[in-house]
């Protein structure tokens, strides 16, 4: 098991201790199970010629570098088989894949994202993986060409050419200590316009490794410089906050004026709201009625007449995505959501995701690269938060979610989750050893930071990694907000706060 750490040379120390047999069917790259060091293996003997190890697992890592957290710790039993060869003791009989203690993982592995592109091409889409920092920038390209994560299959598309010579990574040392990876000759053929995109997915893979943050692209001699109008830029949540006032979308963006906060929809002034959302552009807004029985799409300019989109059910909170659809859903799923269009009630999509069917859905947010979708639902058998994607057709009508990947977090009883930074989400919910209502950012990729400890009452948030902030929305109208050391109550009425 500790010889798995040496991964050099094809595993040739932990091989050492395998019968030839044993070495030659064995898997190491199969995947990676990560087990507690704060207790020792526990090993036995349960039958001549086998053992019997129990590990503490705390998370799976499978063969592409997808990491898969687990709520606890949980016991896992490995069975080996022994035998001896020249006198001396070898496995024979071994499972495959490798067994790392959380230490030995986190100075062997970093966290990645692959940035793949959106069914528009107008934004960076990222899927964070697991790669071994010795292989650094091979291994990012091999995953590139390797395509997407399961659930973002048929969401996202890639310039990227999916041939093995996509992946031949010649990596040098600038004259400043920078590392410079050479644009492999299956990129630098394409033609130019895709071409540019596939050096942005390139650039913005290579410089998320931790080791890698200053790299440079070169292109027959030359370094590659991105301008502005080539770039295509990672989608960050905003960082301008909003809340429903006591009437219409007030603006948070300062709490301390003494002045009554700004009316940012002039159509909803005058009008008892709830879970008000602007788009990124701060033009198309969304909210509920107070009842959250009615869907309202308005607009901040004018330009988009109110209008109730959606009538007679129990709607969930709204998101807005910036190919100008209001996303919602009733609370009682049948296998689908709603796609509400800001361009008028033709353009209206209800779009099928089986997998909610029977469920109760207590919320749903599309993240800032219009693709990946946040549903947070709940059955009999508790709170489910999943990750899913939005698949578009080429003028960029969404048609269906992806089957999710499950998120994991340590709370019990999830009332809401919000997109706080590209792969970490802002999370409300109850901490199972005390009962207590607890936050936290849940970072899809390493794990969970608390919050400060919450005041009675909470019952919504949003945060944003850009302004650097988390808001609360409590009982009674007041809303407080924080920069993680503790919660400040603001002096204005409202509630249900958002970022745009």
């Amino acid at each position: 098991v500790q010889a798995g750490v040496g991964s050099e040379e094809d595993f040739a120390v932990a091989r050492a201790y395998l019968t030839q047999e044993a070495s030659a069917g064995w898997t190491p790259s199969a995947g990676i199970t990560i087990y507690s060091g704060s207790q020792e293996l526990k090993v036995e003997e349960v039958a001549l010629g086998r053992l019997r190890l129990v590990l503490q697992v705390v998370s799976m890592v499978d063969g592409r570098g997808m990491r898969n957290l687990l709520a606890g710790p949980v016991a896992r039993e490995i069975e080996v088989a022994i035998e001896q060869v020249d006198g001396q003791w070898r496995l024979s009989e071994v499972p495959d894949g490798i067994f790392l203690s959380e230490a030995a993982f986190e100075t062997l592995y970093g966290a990645a994202r692959l940035y793949f592109l959106d069914s528009r091409e107008e934004h960076l889409v990222p899927d964070h993986r697991w790669f071994p920092l010795r292989r650094g920038a091979s291994a990012v390209l091999e995953g590139l060409v390797g395509g997407p994560a399961p659930f973002l299959e048929g969401a996202v598309t890639s310039q990227i050419p999916r041939t093995s010579g996509s992946s031949e990574a010649v990596i040098s040392t600038g004259p400043d200590g920078t590392a410079q990876v050479a644009v492999p000759p299956a990129i630098a053929r394409l033609a130019h316009a895709p071409r540019l995109l596939a050096l942005a997915q390139l650039e913005a893979s290579l410089r998320s490794l931790r080791p890698m943050p200053g790299v440079r692209l070169v292109l027959e001699g030359q370094e590659v410089t991105l301008d502005d109008q080539e770039r295509i830029e990672r989608a960050l949540p905003g960082h301008r906050p909003v809340a429903a006032g006591p009437t219409g979308v007030i603006s948070l963006a300062d709490p301390g004026a003494s002045a009554a906060p700004a009316q940012l929809v002039p159509a909803l002034e005058g009008v008892e709201v709830s879970s008000p959302v602007l788009a990124h552009d701060g033009v198309l807004a969304a909210a509920c009625n107070r009842e959250g029985t009615n869907v309202l799409i308005a607009s901040t300019d004018g330009s988009v007449p109110v209008r109730e989109a959606a009538t007679g059910g129990a709607f969930v909170a709204p998101s807005i995505d910036d190919a100008g659809f209001v996303w919602t859903s009733t609370r009682s799923s049948s296998g689908a959501v709603l796609a509400l269009s800001g361009q008028g009630a033709e353009h209206d999509a209800k779009v099928d995701a089986p997998w909610l069917n029977g469920r109760e859905v207590l919320s749903l947010q599309i993240a800032a690269d219009a693709t990946r979708m946040l549903v947070l639902s709940e059955d009999g058998g508790g709170t489910r938060l999943d990750l899913c994607a939005v698949v578009r057709d080429t003028a960029g009508n969404p048609t269906a979610l992806t089957e999710p990947t499950i998120v994991r977090t340590s709370l019990t009883e999830v009332i809401e989750a919000r997109w706080y930074d590209e792969i970490a989400v802002a999370v409300l919910g109850t901490e199972s050893a005390t009962g207590d209502r607890r936050a936290q950012i849940v970072d899809l990729a390493s794990g969970a930071d608390p919050l400060p400890s919450l005041p009675p009452g909470a019952v919504s948030i949003a945060g944003s990694a850009v302004a650097e902030t988390v808001w609360i929305g409590a009982s009674e109208g007041a809303l407080l907000h924080s920069d993680g050391e503790t919660w400040n109550e603001v002096d204005i009425e409202g509630g249900d706060p958002s970022f745009y």
